[in-house]
């Protein structure tokens, strides 16, 4: 199976040009993910930053999967379907961000700091994307606060 980081990758790169090809390898990244978390949780001697990593992958694929899916859709901007899709990602982006936020790796080998750093990256231009649409719901920012504006 291929590398859910090389499948991300390539989504991204191609996230403006082509949303359904970049839908079709978020759901690819995602499943790779799980399935070499899988595969982690069945060997005993894996090392737990790389399982997080593992787990982050599939979480991240998915919430772009979701919004490669909107754009693929052509929702337009404030409708049901829009909004639907933005929450469903804003509320991955949620958890992923406030685990992440909270994980240390007393290694130091992981890369927990730079997938931190992408996913609040992602999860801005989700905040970004619902204000702009004018969610009406309370939103946290990618460090948990809530947002007064």
């Amino acid at each position: 199976m291929a590398d859910w980081r090389e499948l991300i990758d390539e989504a991204l790169q191609l996230d403006d040009r082509d949303s359904v090809e970049a839908h079709r390898l978020f759901t690819a990244a995602a499943e790779a993910a799980i399935s070499e978390a899988q595969g982690r949780l069945n060997d005993s001697w894996t090392e737990p930053s790389h399982m997080m990593e593992t787990v982050y992958g599939a979480m991240s694929a998915y919430s772009n999967q979701v919004l490669a899916r909107m754009r693929a859709e052509g929702a337009e901007a404030g409708s049901l379907d829009h909004a639907f899709r933005t929450g469903q990602a804003y509320g991955v982006s949620c958890v992923l961000n406030h685990i992440i936020d909270r994980l240390r790796d007393p290694s130091s080998v992981s890369q927990l700091p730079e997938l931190d750093k992408f996913s609040d990256e992602m999860h801005e231009q989700i905040l970004a994307d619902a204000k702009e649409i004018g969610l009406t719901v309370e939103l946290l920012d990618a460090k948990g606060e809530l947002l007064d504006d």
